[in-house]
């Protein structure tokens, strides 16, 4: 659900001098180098940027091959380095020993990285047969972003009643996403989250079914308990009830042979 085409390394350098005249101030002059892969390095562009307090004034594009006044303070810059040739082909030289010598040391860590998800489902609502419940798929911890999370309802795919989240960045190069249903749930329905990921040869499936779910559960086993409590005071009933019967019959007996004699 997301995806990256321009990957970008950024090399920053920010220099601080400060004048000895009273009262001091700061002046701010920063280089920045981006590389954008296009088809890995197919296609590669170098752009630095020549920043002075915070305003960009001359950056060289590599797709140009020159540098580019972006103010009136960048010009003479810009006409002075286009003007030696040695500065310039280092510049354009600067998108092999720059971007691409960098990105064959990054790749492994960056472009090959895979991290599996991790696919839960949770009922975010009290389970209420016959009416509406929101069910959540929570995916989590893969790399590289690019996902695709489909729910099915007794294996057909659900459209418009499903929502998601924004992908969400943990903080150690991977990602989370939650992917809401929101359905009826009658008994015997099933449900399954579906996730396709790089990482995975094939797509990832969680299934969840409503009789199974703690609500229902705990439903069952009271009814269980329920059940056992009710046989057992028809047991007890039953034999208080079989035993006074014995008695009276007995009694009946013996009052009967006292009348004969």
């Amino acid at each position: 659900m997301c995806g990256v085409s321009v990957r970008v390394v950024s090399v920053l350098l920010t220099l601080s001098v400060c004048l000895c005249s009273s009262p001091p101030e700061d002046y701010v002059y920063q280089v920045k180098g981006q590389c954008y892969f296009r088809n890995g390095t197919d296609n590669v562009r170098l752009l630095a940027r020549y920043g002075y307090n915070l305003e960009e004034f001359v950056n060289f594009d590599s797709d140009v091959g020159l540098f580019i006044a972006k103010t009136e303070l960048g010009k003479p810059d810009a006409d002075y380095w286009n003007s030696q040739k040695e500065i310039l082909d280092q510049k354009r030289a600067a998108v092999d020993t720059l971007c691409r010598y960098n990105y064959q040391i990054d790749k492994p860590y960056t472009v090959d990285r895979k991290s599996q998800p991790n696919v839960k489902i949770i009922n975010t609502k009290t389970l209420d047969l016959e009416h509406e419940n929101l069910i959540t798929c929570l995916v989590d911890g893969f790399f590289p972003p690019m996902i695709k999370v489909t729910w099915l309802k007794n294996g057909i795919e659900e459209g418009e009643q499903v929502t998601s989240s924004e992908l969400l960045q943990n903080g150690d190069w991977t990602f989370e996403i939650h992917v809401m249903l929101e359905t009826t749930i009658k008994h015997g329905d099933t449900f399954t989250c579906r996730v396709e990921h790089s990482s995975h040869q094939q797509p990832v499936s969680v299934n969840w079914e409503p009789d199974v779910s703690d609500s229902a559960r705990n439903k069952m086993l009271t009814g269980i308990v329920g059940f056992v409590l009710g046989s057992i005071f028809i047991i007890v009933g039953l034999v208080v009830y079989l035993r006074s019967k014995k008695t009276m019959t007995r009694f009946s007996v013996v009052q009967n042979e006292n009348l004969m004699s």
